[in-house]
């Protein structure tokens, strides 16, 4: 009895769980989330405070990675009572008229503890090499934070939130019957090509400021891979599905034109940790080293591969539209396939239930996004 005490306090030292969440207008009342109107009841504000209590307590991650953020101090309360004495942020929300806020920022709490916390600016000379505005910057600082793992050591985990779909119109010049209108005092009449225009302008302009994000923090990621080595994990809601055109240099293995030092190259990628998750799956059907009963290794294989067979679930909707919009991202560290990798992905789940069987009294301040949870088993 003894012996199986011991193994089971053993498989859950050797076991991190990471998780990240866009918790979806995280703002304490009386302030406000960019309208005067938004602004949540003493009850609502307990209900989702509450939502993320529980989540916390029934998912038990380690390591936390949070979006849309509004209230960082609040959040820091909630997550040191849940059992998270470490937390951090770099940045704070835009307020506008005392009250109305907007631009949300990320953060993360942790178990463990922090040995370095920063902000990722954009370097001016890539922002001037890419031929973007000199004024560029990230839509939400990303934010590194340096974690020291049990029996891995120190792991640089990135926390991001991509410019969003949304159009960015900012930047475009008034519409030409807006204008006319103007000139003559008449009101404006609605054309509908000119709106469909400037729409297919304002998407390409949040789909440049989301590609730029994305390729100017995976240089800065691997500049600091160069510098120490030490592992890698990025995640958060990236807002595009990770295998699009703008955000697949993220996961790039590849030196177009160069043959040389590939496999040096495998140092660097990061790797998609679901992807890992299925990997190991498809590993361990062909494991037969097991000194499992033959009845417990048929349990366990039937488990695995109901989880192998299910579909990835989304993590946001849009109308009917279920799309993957938030990742957790692993350097080669957490890869089996690596030689030098220390750990491994043993789980990987989508909590999706308050959007796909929502319930208003447990479910009304909950969020628009599922949280995703990734737990690693450290192989040393």
């Amino acid at each position: 009895m003894a012996d199986m005490a011991n193994s089971n306090t053993d498989a859950k030292t050797n076991r991190v769980k990471l998780a990240s969440f866009n918790l979806f207008n995280y703002i304490e009342p009386p302030l406000a989330y960019y309208d005067f109107e938004n602004i949540y009841s003493a009850e609502q504000w307990q209900k989702k405070q509450s939502w993320l209590t529980e989540f916390l307590a029934q998912h038990q991650p380690d390591i936390i990675g949070l979006q849309e953020v509004f209230s960082a101090k609040a959040l820091a309360e909630q997550m040191r009572a849940a059992g998270y004495a470490h937390f951090a942020v770099v940045d704070e929300p835009s307020v506008i008229d005392d009250y109305i806020c907007r631009d949300p920022v990320v953060a993360l709490a942790s178990k463990y503890p922090f040995t370095e916390v920063t902000a990722i600016e954009a370097e001016p000379e890539y922002i001037f090499g890419l031929g973007l505005n000199a004024n560029f910057a990230f839509s939400r600082k990303p934010l590194r934070v340096t974690v020291q793992l049990p029996q891995i050591g120190l792991c640089d985990i990135y926390v991001v939130h991509f410019k969003s779909k949304r159009p960015h119109l900012d930047e475009l010049p008034a519409p030409k019957f807006v204008q006319a209108a103007t000139r003559t005092s008449a009101a404006p009449l609605v054309n509908f090509g000119e709106l469909l225009g400037r729409n297919s302008l304002g998407q390409w302009a949040s789909s440049i400021q989301r590609g730029s994000e994305a390729v100017l923090l995976l240089h800065a990621m691997l500049q600091r891979r160069i510098e120490t080595n030490q592992p890698m994990v990025l995640m958060g809601d990236f807002n595009e599905e990770l295998t699009s055109s703008v955000l697949s240099p993220l996961t790039n293995r590849e030196l177009r034109f160069e043959k040389e030092g590939l496999g040096e190259l495998a140092n660097y990628p990061l790797t998609d940790g679901y992807k890992l998750f299925q990997q190991g799956l498809q590993d361990l059907f062909g494991d037969k080293a097991s000194d499992a009963s033959a009845d417990e290794i048929a349990v366990e294989e039937e488990r695995m591969l109901a989880k192998a067979r299910a579909s990835r679930a989304p993590t946001h909707y849009y109308g009917a539209q279920g799309n993957v919009l938030d990742y957790i991202l692993l350097s080669a560290d957490f890869d089996p396939s690596f030689d030098n990798s220390v750990a491994e992905v043993c789980d990987y789940h989508t909590e999706d239930r308050h959007l796909v069987n929502p319930s208003f009294e447990r479910d009304s301040q909950s969020s628009d996004h599922a949280p995703v949870v990734c737990t690693l088993r450290i192989r040393r």
